[in-house]
């Protein structure tokens, strides 16, 4: 069954950021060989090659894009950076990484340890550097030896809060959707700033992490459900619960504002990601 999960991704009433020039740099990130240089090919110069050259470094393109939202037509030009896909380049990577505001995270839907990869290796680096919004492409979905299922999908979309997309860089399939997805993203990520006041009894990183735990499964509406995604990412971030790291809360933050923008709406995840950042700033003297 080749569906494309396609639901409202974030509260479309909320304001838009928006600077004066609207250029938005942009990585994709993945394995090696998921096609994400056949991604850009295709998206830039509508073009395909089933030859494979694997990236060095990176490769910088751009693209002129008109995103219509809320019957507003915004004109972006995308700054792409195709990213070295070989896992342990993390200086390259990371350096790649700065001043980015989105990220395609592309997976090749016939070998299902490259979605293991993105959520073990690609979101946690992208989340050491930069909190920007994300989209998950589940890449040649052309050709019929799938490994990951539908349900693989949406499971990790769960988890991770990232909306995916079926594509093929060769057919051209959702290549546009995809890169116009992170472009509406984009223009209603806002950044988020610092502040809060450290509540009653939150006297240490362990007590705010209970206290994130605690929120967030209330909120969710499913206890058990709730909790499988926590469970899902802090075993993924390796924080250790009897002594966890500030920087690691802070990374799973970022991860719970994207979920509860599904089903809390924009402005409310964003309430508490403030809340909860400023409480981890205090804590921390940051």
């Amino acid at each position: 069954m080749k569906e494309d999960f396609d639901g409202k991704v974030l509260n479309t009433g909320a304001e838009y950021y928006n600077d004066m020039e609207l250029k938005r740099k942009i990585v994709l990130l993945g394995d090696l060989a998921v096609g994400k240089t056949s991604l850009v090919r295709r998206f830039v110069y509508n073009q395909f090659s089933d030859e494979y050259i694997q990236t060095i470094g990176t490769k910088v393109s751009k693209k002129h894009l008109t995103v219509n939202m809320d019957a507003e037509k915004h004109e972006l030009t995308l700054v792409i950076w195709d990213v070295l896909g070989q896992q342990g380049y993390t200086q390259v990577q990371s350096a790649a990484f700065r001043g980015s505001h989105g990220a395609l995270f592309v997976c090749d839907i016939t070998r299902k340890s490259t979605l293991y990869s993105i959520l073990h290796y690609w979101i946690p680096k992208l989340e050491e550097v930069a909190g920007v919004p994300g989209v998950l492409l589940a890449n040649k979905s052309d050709l019929p030896n799938w490994e990951i299922e539908m349900s693989d999908l949406e499971e990790f979309s769960k988890i991770t809060g990232l909306p995916f997309l079926l594509t093929s860089a060769k057919t051209g399939e959702n290549v546009e959707k995809a890169f116009s997805t992170l472009a509406e993203l984009m223009l209603l990520f806002k950044p988020i700033p610092s502040g809060g006041e450290t509540e009653k009894g939150l006297s240490d990183p362990k007590s705010l992490l209970d206290e994130i735990v605690r929120d967030f499964c209330q909120r969710y509406g499913n206890w058990n459900d709730a909790m499988a995604i926590i469970e899902a990412n802090i075993r993924a971030l390796g924080i250790d619960m009897s002594e966890p790291d500030p920087r690691k809360i802070r990374v799973l933050i970022d991860r719970i504002y994207r979920i509860e923008m599904y089903h809390l709406g924009m402005d409310k995840a964003m309430e508490n990601k403030i809340k909860r950042l400023g409480i981890l700033n205090r804590l921390t003297g940051e």
